[in-house]
């Protein structure tokens, strides 16, 4: 791929860039790309400068007219197969922004090309749903209206989406039988760390009630359709209040719309008892996503069946995050009994 942009001082993901960051080099093969094929200009570039947003993540600003350009690397996440998931990932963006996602207040980020194992898209400035969790209390009645925001792109996705045997492209989601193993996996990654170690009542506890779930025939009655596959806080970004953008689309899959909601759910409840917030407001919180979700676009699609998905979904997801070292010890507790109660 050519040498790769130089590293430099690390931003948080979604929000603005208020340096200009530092000069982008000469050298780099990047500029050469964005200059002969996506650059639009009346005239040409008069220089670029560069920052960097994550290890794989940078964003391109030309220095006149201020446009700025996101580039995901995968040769730092996947050395070997670079091109192909940069490939795969500008076919998902593509995918999404057919089904319906590229209207004003809800839609996914546009994509401008893939070179050489790098995926060029529209860079998107502002707080992610992540931001919001963290300052609800500095900004009284912004949380709400962000949470029924980040439910509109997952409830157009499921419904408008091409379904299983429709030959879109993705993978193909996460069978049932996967969802279980992962889940089982989380819980024994939990026996083998601080948190549960020991604790084999507790470990024996949620292995048999996954067992109860496997024999479930809820779990496997439902008809797949396109999920974002990586529903988390920080992939919702919201440049306004009353709009949002979902991002990074690289797990686009076909599987089940309460995989999407079970995980953001989790994501949220987890976000806002870290930040403080009582269990009654991660619950609240919880709430409004299903509420939104279910009248969006059509209502009445959460049935008793698809409640039943979520919470396994949900609590899946919990153990998931439950396995975060940086989590302080009670929280990582918390969050276990919490799925083990989701899953009673």
């Amino acid at each position: 791929m050519g040498r790769r942009p130089p590293s430099g001082p690390r931003l948080h993901p979604g929000r603005s860039t208020s340096t200009t960051g530092w000069p982008a080099a000469d050298d780099d093969p990047a500029l050469g790309y964005l200059a002969a094929t996506l650059w639009d200009g009346a005239a040409a570039p008069t220089g670029w400068d560069c920052a960097r947003l994550s290890k794989a993540a940078f964003v391109y600003r030309e220095r006149t007219s201020g446009r700025r350009y996101l580039a995901k690397f995968y040769a730092a996440k996947t050395p070997t197969s670079a091109e192909r998931h940069a490939e795969r990932e500008l076919a998902a963006n593509r995918t999404v922004l057919a089904a319906g996602l590229d209207d004003r207040t809800r839609r996914a980020c546009r994509v401008f090309g893939a070179w050489r194992g790098v995926l060029f898209l529209e860079y998107v400035d502002g707080l992610t749903l992540d931001d919001l969790i963290a300052i609800r209390r500095d900004r009284p009645g912004s949380l709400g209206p962000a949470l029924d925001a980040a439910a509109g792109p997952l409830a157009t996705l499921h419904a408008n989406g091409p379904r299983a045997g429709d030959g879109v492209v993705g993978g193909t989601g996460l069978p049932t039988r996967v969802a279980l193993a992962e889940a089982r996996g989380f819980v024994d990654d939990l026996a083998r760390s601080s948190v549960l170690a020991g604790e084999e009542a507790i470990a024996g506890g949620l292995r048999r009630a996954l067992d109860v779930w496997s024999r479930r025939g809820s779990l496997t009655d439902f008809g797949a359709t396109l999920i974002h596959g990586d529903a988390t806080t920080t992939n919702f970004v919201f440049p306004a209040t009353t709009e949002v953008v979902a991002i990074d689309w690289e797990r686009l899959a076909l599987g089940d719309p309460a995989d999407d909601l079970g995980r953001l759910a989790a994501e949220v409840a987890a976000g806002i008892r870290s930040h403080g917030g009582p269990a009654g407001e991660a619950e609240a919180a919880v709430g409004r996503i299903l509420a939104s979700y279910g009248t969006i676009p059509a209502p009445g699609r959460i049935d008793e069946a698809f409640a039943e998905r979520f919470r396994f979904h949900r609590a899946a997801s919990t153990l998931r995050i439950a396995r975060n070292g940086w989590l302080p010890q009670t929280d990582r507790l918390r969050l276990v009994a919490q799925a083990s109660a989701l899953l009673a």
